[in-house]
């Protein structure tokens, strides 16, 4: 029996359950990898000190964001409707706790990121990257990705208390 023919015969609310943790570990350890070896941490000297202008920084982290952000936004919202679906839809209610735990935690990263105006972070950024743009001063693209990892790095508590309580479930359920 393939894996796929073995997840379908399982109930509905494991399947939802399976789903969202796979979604919510992929944004998990996604940000995990990121933050250590990826592009900001890269940007921010962390990997090898790099010579950079500020214009080429804004413009590598665009290259970097752009496609990014629908992606992980895009995961992240299915994650949580997933999970949220599971704890309307599983009988354990232990379980139902966890995964609603899990899909507001993962909702919470919503609120949180406008309420450290990090969007303004990124269209200052985005604005930066183009070529007409002035810069207001030689390091401003670097003092922005800098603080913009900083506050994502908070998000990061969000990212994992997701995955947590979802991990937790699925080791309750005991069916995947």
């Amino acid at each position: 029996m393939s894996p796929i023919d073995s997840l379908t015969q399982l109930p509905a609310p494991s399947i939802t359950l399976a789903l969202g943790g796979l979604t919510t570990a992929y944004v998990f350890f996604g940000n995990i990898t990121d933050t250590q070896r990826g592009l900001i941490a890269y940007l921010n000297g962390r990997l090898t000190p790099i010579k950079l202008g500020d214009k080429d920084r804004a413009k590598v982290w665009f290259g970097y964001y752009d496609p990014a952000h629908e992606w992980v936004i895009t995961v992240s919202l299915i994650s949580s409707i997933l999970n949220l679906s599971t704890s309307y839809t599983h009988k354990s209610n232990l379980i139902s706790k966890l995964t609603l735990t899990s899909g507001i935690t993962s909702i919470l990263i919503v609120p949180y990121t406008f309420g450290v105006r990090l969007p303004l972070i990124n269209s200052r950024l985005i604005e930066l990257s183009k070529d007409s743009t002035e810069h207001r001063n030689e390091n401003e693209a670097k003092t922005l990705i800098e603080i913009w990892e900083k506050k994502h790095l908070v998000r990061m508590v969000f990212y994992a208390g997701a995955w947590i309580t979802s991990f937790a479930a699925i080791v309750l359920d005991g069916r995947i």
